[in-house]
Formats: structure tokens, C-alpha cells, sequence
């Protein structure tokens, strides 16, 4: 039971994150009805400026010291006599590097978003009116754009980032077994908790968010109640960018930083299809239930055999329900 335990928190956090990177999805496709596939690459860029504002650019010789480490002197005094791993020497590691990582996540924040509203302005907003089937075609071109600007610009070398909170060591005892997790994969978990839901609530409440709903609705009647149409699908391309900044730089953190974080959009895009790609409660149901299912698949037949889970759960359910576990059904009238 313990085992259970361990493999089910263990996906929980895998299934927050995967939330996090659907939520941008869902948030493009309910304003334009645009299923976005290159949105795992902008959570590659994403994570890309994290490394370029929280490792390049700190270790420039124009950078000022405490910008690549910060050592002020109480610091060093509370390192003395620290043994090996110890949860306090964590602690103060990752201090060392706040200002980097600051410096990371703002610049990550900020030219991803600028990356999203270029691809709005440039490539999808000439095509408003035109076929949706055009504007999915034009994402789908955008994967081999930015998988190949990144490797131009950083270089398809895989590298490091520093974690975005401490990394210590969590013991503790449940059912009688000891349950074992990293400090910054919890906070990693509440952080992607706390967009998703911060998310979903500006959508539902905020006029940001009405004009979001009653653009996904119908365009011709929310331009007729003084809505820009073009605006909600700028902001909804620069939600998306900045939400898959923080999500890359989570998952630059946990896995490393390469070309081939891109290819993660695959398999939340398989989740957000299961979920429903116009619910964000669908989304969250089936990115916590891929990610569970992820671990103990991980935990009973390898790691090769968790990496097809998505797929063979979307088209399971697919089946059962082609909308989605909580996507509208679209009526046609002929």
C-alpha cells in the first residue's frame, strides 16, 4: 500500500504539470477554435530563456557577482559545519541562486510572451476569416520553425538550470512504508495548481475571460457587442506563452534542457483531446488521471511502456466519448 502511495503522489505532481501546459492549449483553442500543436515548442523556448536569463547571461562578465551567486556573509556563517546533503545545505544552494532564478523566470516571463504575441500578429492574424483547418496548418509548420530556430540560436546541446525552489530531501511514513519526495517537486506542484486555477478563475470572472468565452461562442456576435476579436486572440496566444514559460522552466529543472522538450506537447496534447478541448475541468480530471496511471505503469512494467500511456488512453476514450470526457458536442444542422 505504501508502494501505492509513493507512485500515486509521485504522479499527482506529473499530472499538475501536465495541467499547466494544457491550460495554454485550451485557452487558445476556446478563443480561436485553433488546436495550437506547436505549443510544446513554445514551452521549449520557455525553458530555453530561463537558461539564457538564469545561467548565460549571470555568467557573462558584464553581470555583476551576486547576479551568478549571492554570498552574503550571514550565508556563509550558517554553511559552517553543514554536513553532506543536509536538508539546511539545500536550502542555502538554492538561496545562493535565487537572484538568477528571479532573473530567469522574469526574462522567461516577458520574451516568451513577446514570442506569442509576434506569432499571433505575424502568423495567425492574417488568416482571421479564413479556414480554421489553414491556421492549424500554420502551427503545425511553426514545430519544425522552432525546433530548428532553437537549436541555431542555443545549439542542440543538452545542459542544466537551477531548481526553481529547494531541492531538499521529504521523508516521511505512510501505511508503514517510507514515502520519499523532493522538495522542489512539491513546490513545482503548487505552483502549476495555483496558475491553473488562478487561470481558470480570470476566465470565468474577469472581462479578459468573458470576451475569451464569448469569442469561443460565436465572433460575428461578440464584434457586434463591441468585443476586438483580434485583442482576445492576442491575449489568448500571450496566456498561452506565459503559462508555457513557467512550464518549461519546471521542466527544464526536472529533466534538463534540449530540443527535445518540444516533443512534450504531444503527449498533453493527447490529454487535453481526452479531456475535452474546451474544458478546463476535463483537462485537470484527465492531466491528474495520465499522470497516475504514468507512475504505476512506470512502477509495474518500466519506463517504456509509461511513455504510450497518454495515447493509449485518449484513444480509449476517444471511443467512448469522441468529444472528450467534458468537451462540448458540436451539433451540426444541415
Amino acid at each position: 500500500m505504501g508502494q501505492i502511495a509513493q507512485y500515486a503522489i509521485n504522479g499527482l505532481m506529473s499530472g499538475a504539470i501536465y495541467a499547466l501546459i494544457a491550460v495554454g492549449i485550451v485557452s487558445v483553442y476556446k478563443a480561436t477554435k485553433v488546436v495550437n500543436f506547436a505549443h510544446g515548442y513554445l514551452i521549449m523556448f520557455g525553458a530555453y530563456f530561463y537558461y539564457t536569463f538564469a545561467v548565460i547571461f549571470p555568467g557573462m562578465d558584464w553581470a555583476p557577482a551576486w547576479l551568478a551567486s549571492w554570498q552574503p556573509g550571514w550565508m556563509t556563517e550558517m554553511r559552517e559545519g553543514l554536513t553532506m546533503f543536509s536538508p539546511m545545505g539545500a536550502v542555502l544552494d538554492w538561496a545562493a541562486n535565487l537572484p538568477r532564478i528571479v532573473f530567469g523566470l522574469a526574462g522567461a516571463l516577458v520574451c516568451n510572451a513577446i514570442l506569442g504575441r509576434i506569432i499571433e500578429r505575424v502568423l495567425m492574424r492574417p488568416l482571421m476569416g479564413q479556414s480554421v483547418f489553414a491556421m492549424i496548418m500554420v502551427t503545425v509548420g511553426l514545430i519544425s520553425i522552432l525546433s530548428g530556430g532553437a537549436q541555431l540560436i542555443w545549439t542542440a546541446d543538452a545542459d542544466f538550470v537551477p531548481t526553481i525552489a529547494p531541492n531538499t530531501p521529504l521523508r516521511f511514513e505512510m501505511f508503514g512504508t517510507m514515502i520519499f519526495l523532493f522538495g522542489a517537486d512539491l513546490v513545482n506542484m503548487v505552483i502549476a495548481l495555483l496558475m491553473f486555477g488562478g487561470i481558470v478563475l480570470w476566465v470565468r470572472y474577469t472581462k479578459g475571460g468573458i470576451a475569451i468565452r464569448a469569442t469561443a461562442e460565436d465572433q460575428s456576435t461578440a464584434y457586434s457587442m463591441g468585443i476586438s476579436v483580434p485583442k482576445v486572440f492576442s491575449r489568448a496566444w500571450v496566456l498561452a506563452s506565459t503559462t508555457g514559460a513557467i512550464a518549461g522552466a519546471i521542466l527544464a529543472t526536472r529533466n534538463g534542457i534540449s530540443p527535445s522538450l518540444g516533443l512534450f506537447g504531444f503527449s498533453v496534447l493527447a490529454i487535453v483531446l481526452m479531456g475535452g478541448l474546451d474544458s478546463y475541468v476535463g483537462v485537470f480530471i484527465a492531466a491528474m488521471s495520465v499522470g497516475v496511471l504514468e507512475a504505476m505503469t512506470q512502477w509495474k512494467m518500466g519506463g517504456d511502456w509509461a511513455e504510450i500511456v497518454p495515447y493509449v488512453t485518449v484513444l480509449v476514450v476517444l471511443i467512448w466519448r469522441p468529444h472528450g470526457l467534458f468537451g462540448q458536442k458540436e451539433v451540426e444542422r444541415i
